[in-house]
């Protein structure tokens, strides 16, 4: 059960930032059409003809602290949750975007 929300609330992440990247006249917005891959949406700019590359993530912030390996305890409550790109991310040069909803 839990699975289905987290997908919904990525789902909803990923129109969001669509929507506005959209609201620019300039821009033209592609998302993949099964929904898989490194990369979640791809825009064109008209003007320039340059195209970048977009991972959605959601906003996720930690709920408690926690103890690190050495044993140090970590004071991070409701610091963001960072999500690093993988490896074919950073060649196809991806830039992530945290979206709140």
């Amino acid at each position: 059960m839990a699975r289905r929300k987290t997908a919904t609330v990525g789902l909803i992440s990923e129109l969001t930032v669509q929507i506005n990247l959209a609201k620019d006249p300039n821009i033209l917005v592609f998302s993949p059409l099964g929904g898989l891959g490194p990369v979640d949406i791809v825009t064109l700019n008209m003007t320039t003809g340059e195209y970048t590359a977009y991972d959605v993530k959601s906003k996720n912030y930690r709920k408690s602290d926690y103890k690190g390996k050495d044993g140090y305890n970590r004071k991070r409550t409701g610091s963001l949750i960072r999500r690093p790109r993988t490896a074919e991310q950073k060649r196809l040069k991806v830039k992530i975007i945290y979206a709140t909803i």
